[in-house]
């Protein structure tokens, strides 16, 4: 008896087992088909492109393109706010399936995620007081400069030697609060974020010199995700070339940001 019962507990561990790797088969895309949701990161913190509103809900131009790209896959988007430094592991650990939050593609990402094709074009600007009499970053003397840490305009920074010391924030909200309270020379941010800042916190700032560089911004994937890359820029196009897109950026900025 209690020989066949052990027979009966092995076998029935081997069809769990089996169960249990048939189920780890699926890909990422074929998860999110089956469960009908795909889940994106993003900081929550980076107005207007994801942020939260006074409603206490996530908004902005990259919730509402993942909604879009996920209504064309015939899915819902779950979007799932977490810290900038360290969002792509967070991705290549699988706590979520994309990340949606306004990332600008680099060698050194590449490396460790794949991009679909650019959602937007954006580049690093330098913000001051609005009194501020500095012509431009390069001139600063001694200067002392915020920006969120794991950002390329962090990495910018660090490069400089006429910048004394970098404040690192978790969030351009935060950012900006100490630009505010008078405790650095500026910033580096995203141009679009920068310039919609005074309406959005009633601040005075103005943008200082020349962008500091281009960037193009993607959604990043795990390397291993080829369909979900292959389906989202399938999806982009789509709501690119029935308007959707233009729309959505039109709502935010009032221009189409996918236009160099």
């Amino acid at each position: 008896m209690k020989q066949r019962m052990m027979v009966l507990l092995i076998t029935l561990f081997v069809l769990l087992v089996v169960v249990g790797c048939q189920s780890n088969d699926k890909t990422t895309f074929e998860e999110i088909l089956a469960d009908k949701e795909m889940t994106f990161a993003m900081t929550g913190a980076y107005p207007p492109f994801n942020f939260i509103n006074e409603q206490g809900n996530l908004d902005g131009f990259d919730i509402e393109i993942a909604n879009a790209l996920a209504a064309e896959m015939g899915v819902k988007a779950v979007p799932i706010t977490t810290a900038w430094d360290g969002i792509i592991g967070g991705l290549t650990s699988s706590r979520f399936d994309t990340i949606i939050g306004s990332m600008a593609v680099t060698k050194a990402r590449l490396e460790q995620v794949n991009f679909t094709k650019p959602y937007y074009y954006d580049g690093a600007q330098f913000f001051a007081p609005e009194n501020s009499k500095v012509t431009s970053l390069e001139g600063l003397e001694n200067g002392t400069v915020g920006v969120v840490t794991g950002t390329t305009f962090h990495d910018a920074l660090k490069t400089m030697d006429n910048i004394k010391e970098i404040m690192q924030f978790e969030s351009d909200v935060d950012n900006f609060m100490a630009l505010e309270q008078g405790r650095m020379d500026g910033l580096v941010t995203g141009k679009f974020v920068g310039l919609q800042a005074p309406k959005k916190y009633g601040i005075a700032i103005k943008p200082v010199g020349q962008m500091l560089y281009a960037e193009e911004i993607a959604i990043a994937v795990r390397k291993e995700d080829e369909e979900l890359l292959n389906a989202l820029n399938e999806a982009l196009a789509e709501i690119i070339e029935n308007g959707t897109y233009e729309d959505i950026s039109n709502k935010w900025f009032g221009t189409n940001i996918l236009e160099k």
